[in-house]
C-alpha cells in the first residue's frame, strides 16, 4: 500500500485513538472521512507554584476551545448530544497525519488525547467555491471543560499524561 499525498496538518478523531483506533500494526481504525480537519485550537493550564517552584494546590479548570470545518450539517450532531450529556468523552487531536490508499490513518507524528465534558458548542455557516462548484461550510467551535490531557509521541514511552484535577 502507498500512501496519500496529501498531509493534513492537524484532525480529530472523536474518541481515545490510542484505545479504540488500533486495528494492526500498520494501520490505525481512523477513516479520513470521520476525522475533521482543526482549523484552529487553544487552551491554557495554569498550576500554583511556592518560592521554589514546585506545584502544590489543584489546577485552575482549564477549558479547551477547537474549531472544526465540517461538510455536512448533522456532522455536528455527536458535539450537540455529548453537550447535553453530563459525561466526559475524549477527543484525539492527531498531528501530521497521513493516510493509505483505503483513507485509513496510515500514521501521525504525534497526537494529544483529551478528555472533559463538553460545555459549549457554536456554528457558523458559510458559502465557499471549490473547483468551480459552490458548496456550504459549516464551522463548528467546540469548548470542552478538560479533565485531563495525555501527549503521545511516536514511541510510547515518551507519552506524558497530565491530570487536572480540579474541574
Amino acid at each position: 500500500m502507498s500512501i496519500i499525498s496529501d498531509y493534513l496538518k492537524a484532525i480529530l478523531y472523536p474518541d481515545n485513538l490510542l484505545e479504540y483506533g488500533k486495528i494492526g500494526d500498520n494501520q490505525w481504525n481512523a477513516e479520513k472521512d470521520k476525522c475533521p480537519v482543526i482549523q484552529h485550537f487553544s487552551y491554557k493550564v495554569e498550576r500554583n507554584r511556592n518560592d521554589a517552584g514546585i506545584p502544590y494546590g489543584g489546577t485552575t479548570p482549564t477549558e479547551l476551545k477547537f474549531t472544526i470545518r465540517l461538510g455536512q450539517p448533522d456532522d455536528s450532531k455527536l458535539f450537540y448530544d455529548r453537550l447535553m450529556s453530563n459525561e466526559l468523552f475524549e477527543y484525539t487531536f492527531i498531528f501530521n497525519a497521513t493516510f493509505d490508499d483505503n483513507k485509513r490513518l496510515k500514521s501521525f507524528e504525534d497526537a494529544m488525547v483529551t478528555r472533559g465534558y463538553v460545555v459549549d458548542v457554536k456554528e457558523d455557516y458559510d458559502r465557499a467555491v471549490t473547483d468551480g462548484n459552490l458548496s456550504d461550510q459549516i464551522l463548528v467551535e467546540v469548548t470542552l471543560l478538560l479533565s485531563s490531557i495525555t501527549y503521545v509521541g511516536k514511541e510510547e514511552q515518551n507519552n506524558r499524561k497530565l491530570e487536572i484535577t480540579n474541574y
